[in-house]
């Protein structure tokens, strides 16, 4: 095991018997918020909370990143008994992981997290902030307090804190920070209005779409997208055209987010922007909306310079549930050399009964990708024509026994029908 691994299990493990007898004692229910998973395990005390933040602080930064994305996320035992263990694994340390994944209850380990806001290592604010969050309403009085703070590095935490947190009762604190002098503090606060989905926000995020720093408008497009309000759509749409990437990309997510048709123009009007990642989440966007009107550009994508963005655009040709002709690029798509696109393709005519693809359909029953064929099947028991039978007969003698099964389904299907 290498040594910044190991000492973090070792800092766990350390705290692991006398900790876990005085946590029972701690363990509380908050505003019904504690799940039964979380509520099976108590959560950290004060020395636990010292030593996880010290073997993060110790170890390498990016394995400090990963073990804070993942707080919360896993860490619990569900009862497995050992099964899928090597022989000779240690289970020491599973008191103390257990713990983690709980909100902190204990007066102390909140304390030390208010702190932890102000590290100098990142990373530890990053989960001293994850941590005072998930307590819910026990660290509101800490989170409010730190929010105040006269560091602007403590100000962000703090914002990040409440985003993991949720609740309402921080909005006015979230809003007013969304004011501050820092742009670091402001961006975080706009995130963590998005994250807690508060419609009360709409306004403030809306003003924050115009702002000089990048890190701003990335958020505030974040947000709107996570609240799907239809009023941030006019907000939303000059970011389409941005100067940065980022923003056009998450502009584009919002939109599709939303899911509201005074969209699709916006969306259509920036299908030719110069970065693959904004076509491609273009796309995306218009197959979440699905507008039939999008059909005509998304054809076009199919024939784009980037694979990603042609597979977007055959899955969002998918979406569009009343589409009844496909369009002929998605047709041609279906012998396309790229799996991924196949595949696409051929799972998008699955909702489009075209009989105009019935040949290309059936010429996917020689794919040698099961799943494709398999979809081909779907696809071409969709289409009500008579050309249909004979393809499907021959896939009764598809080498698959799940293809083999769909056809006789779908054969059977078409003789109750006549």
């Amino acid at each position: 095991m290498k040594p910044i691994v190991s000492f973090l299990v070792v800092a766990l493990g350390a705290t692991g018997i006398a900790s876990a007898i005085a946590l029972r004692q701690d363990t509380t229910i908050i505003n019904g918020r504690m799940s039964d998973d979380e509520s099976r395990h108590p959560g950290p005390d004060s020395a636990r909370v010292e030593a996880y933040l010290g073997a993060l602080r110790a170890t390498d930064p990016m394995l400090c990143e990963m073990l804070s994305d993942q707080l919360g996320n896993f860490w619990t035992s569900y009862g497995d008994y050992g099964i899928g263990l090597l022989a000779d694994a240690s289970r020491t340390w599973e008191a103390a992981r257990d713990s983690l994944y709980s909100p902190v209850t204990n007066a102390a380990a909140l304390r030390r997290l208010a702190r932890g806001l102000d590290d100098e290592n990142t990373c530890v604010r990053r989960a001293s902030a994850k941590l005072l969050g998930r307590a819910h309403a026990q660290s509101l009085a800490a989170i409010r307090e730190a929010l105040r703070s006269p560091s602007a590095r403590v100000r962000e935490a703090a914002a990040l804190a409440a985003g993991h947190a949720e609740v309402p009762e921080l909005d006015d604190e979230l809003v007013r920070a969304t004011r501050d002098q820092s742009s670091a503090v402001v961006a975080m606060a706009a995130w963590a209005l998005g994250e807690g989905e508060r419609p009360v926000a709409i306004g403030r995020l809306s003003e924050l779409t115009r702002a000089t720093d990048v890190r701003v408008r990335r958020a505030a497009a974040h947000a709107l997208g996570e609240i799907e309000d239809p009023r941030a759509v006019d907000a939303l749409t000059p970011l389409l055209r941005d100067s940065d990437e980022g923003v056009r990309v998450l502009t584009a997510r919002a939109l599709g987010d939303i899911e509201n048709v005074a969209a699709v123009d916006p969306l259509l009007a920036v299908m030719g922007d110069q970065s693959a990642a904004v076509r491609e989440t273009v796309a995306r966007a218009l197959g979440d909306i699905e507008s039939l009107r999008a059909a005509p550009a998304l054809g076009r994508a199919l024939e784009d310079r980037d694979p990603k963005v042609r597979r977007a655009a055959a899955e969002a040709l998918g979406n569009l549930d009343e589409l009844d002709q496909a369009p002929p690029e998605l047709i041609r798509a279906v012998s396309a050399t790229d799996r991924e696109l196949r595949k696409a393709a051929v799972e998008a005519l699955s909702n489009i009964p075209d009989p105009n693809a019935i040949d290309a359909l059936g010429q996917a029953l020689g794919d040698p990708d099961r799943e494709i064929r398999n979809a081909a099947v779907e696809a071409l028991g969709n289409i009500e024509d008579p050309r249909v039978t004979p393809y499907l007969i021959r896939a009764l003698k598809d080498a698959d026994r799940e293809v083999r099964k769909n056809a006789a389904e779908a054969l059977g299907d078409r003789k109750d029908q006549e």
